[in-house]
């Protein structure tokens, strides 16, 4: 087991955090289900997959980004995770921060 320590994890806020793109799709502080269908219809004219998380919300199919949500006023927005996978872990949702940890958009920490 590896006893390394060091930055696996960078979270965009939905409301303040930087804007972030992915191949020009803008993936920070926007409506969870307007975006799942602009991932659709890039990943049909790209041929390309996306991927849901276990929350259900949609995201690019590419290691190191974990899409999650965040309550703003009454509307779920994008909150992308960047991350790399730990040590001892398989993917990099065995890696998420136990800040990360919600159900229902309630902590389980």
């Amino acid at each position: 087991m590896s006893q390394a320590v060091g930055l696996f994890c960078i979270a965009a806020d939905a409301v303040h955090g930087s804007q972030v793109a992915y191949d020009g799709l803008p993936l920070v502080g926007r409506d969870l289900s307007e975006l799942e269908s602009d991932l659709i219809a890039y990943a049909e004219a790209m041929d390309v997959y996306f991927l849901y998380t276990p929350e259900g919300s949609a995201g690019p199919d590419d290691s190191g980004i974990v899409m999650r949500g965040q309550l703003v006023g009454q509307v779920l927005r994008s909150r992308p995770l960047f991350m790399v996978t730990r040590d001892c872990a398989n993917t990099e949702w065995d890696s998420m921060p136990s800040e990360e940890q919600r159900v229902n958009g309630e902590s389980t920490v």
